[in-house]
């Protein structure tokens, strides 16, 4: 099947194709600083993304016809692109690399985020297991930082929907390089308990394995 996008693409000139990812990469920015990022900065993105490689990603996506423009549907080939920039950006802000251990989101009694909540059903269990994981995972972060009070305190005020680091500092009523400073702290426990996570995980799959085996 013909790649409409790839013709038209070589089809631009080479300042027009400047250009165009120039805007990508300036929407992607835009869309970027919508978001929460553990990283607690817009371009440097959690698992080493970066918005420029959420750029390139989404051109190479389109371009390999994993997404398929079809100009009959979508004539604005720069929308459609822009299109596949915000899922690749929301996927990964979702992703529990950046949710899990970094912003505590806002939740109802059900332990699920009022936008999170689904009518389909299967959905909805998914959705469920995750905030059930997420929960343990805060646990056991909140006991990873016992030994610092301060941290507690930032985590708690983030689980209460205060995500900016200026916003933090005068719900503690502390300064925000206090609040900084914390930030990095908060980020060498959330990667020693990640990778206590993932031994862990290993460990049992290892163990599952040997069990089948025998």
């Amino acid at each position: 099947m013909r790649n409409e996008a790839q013709t038209a693409l070589a089809q631009l000139s080479e300042e027009a194709l400047h250009t165009l990812i120039l805007e990508l990469g300036r929407y992607a920015l835009s869309v970027s600083r919508r978001l929460y990022w553990r990283t607690h900065n817009t371009v440097e993105l959690p698992g080493g993304e970066t918005v420029d490689s959420i750029v390139s990603k989404a051109l190479t996506k389109v371009l390999a016809g994993e997404r398929r423009w079809d100009p009959q549907k979508a004539p604005d080939l720069k929308a459609y692109l822009m299109g596949v920039i915000d899922s690749l950006l929301n996927h990964l802000a979702e992703h529990r690399d950046n949710r899990v251990l970094s912003a505590m989101p806002e939740t109802g009694s059900d332990g699920l985020r009022p936008a999170a909540r689904s009518s389909d059903p299967e959905t909805a269990l998914l959705r469920k297991e995750q905030a059930e994981h997420d929960a343990h995972v805060l646990r056991l972060l909140i006991e990873e930082s016992e030994d610092d009070p301060m941290v507690v305190q930032m985590i708690r005020t983030m689980q209460d929907g205060v995500g900016k680091p200026g916003d933090i500092a005068a719900a503690l009523r502390i300064d925000v390089t206090d609040v900084y400073n914390a930030m990095k702290r908060l980020d060498r426990k959330i990667l020693r308990l990640r990778r206590h996570l993932q031994a862990t995980q290993n460990v049992d799959l290892r163990g599952g394995h040997e069990n089948a085996r025998a």
